[in-house]
């Protein structure tokens, strides 16, 4: 059972009134990127979700979200909608590997598994949702 802490459930909740009047105002998604320990190599599945991986390239996280990238990456390490890899792994925040994306035209849906397969064409390993 999980023990109380308020400090915690006081940015849940401020999480959600943002996301609350972001979605009332029809906010543009971000997409943002988490540079994972080397350590996640060592999971099957996302090796496997890897195979064209070259050593020594990061390893990282893609999403895309209505909050800050910085609140959606506290969020992943608080374990509020996060991910595994990303909450058990994440370092920090790369939000520097978006340049040179190009999601002009792309809808919000296409563009985190847009993101993947670029981030994925240069060697790096990379998980999503």
């Amino acid at each position: 059972m999980r023990t109380a802490d308020p400090d915690r459930d006081s940015r849940i909740s401020a999480w959600k009134k943002k996301a609350r009047a972001a979605a009332k105002a029809s906010r543009k998604r971000k997409l943002y990127i988490i540079t994972l320990h080397p350590e996640v190599l060592n999971r099957t599945e996302f090796r496997h979700a890897n195979p064209n991986y070259i050593e020594g390239m990061p390893c990282v996280y893609v999403g895309i979200t209505i909050h800050d990238p910085g609140d959606r990456y506290e969020q992943h390490k608080t374990g509020y909608k996060c991910s595994k890899y990303p909450r058990k792994f994440g370092v920090e925040l790369a939000l520097e590997l978006i340049d040179g994306f190009d999601e002009a035209g792309l809808t919000d849906e296409e563009k985190e598994p847009a993101l993947a397969d670029w981030l994925r064409d240069q060697g790096y390993a990379v998980w999503q949702n």
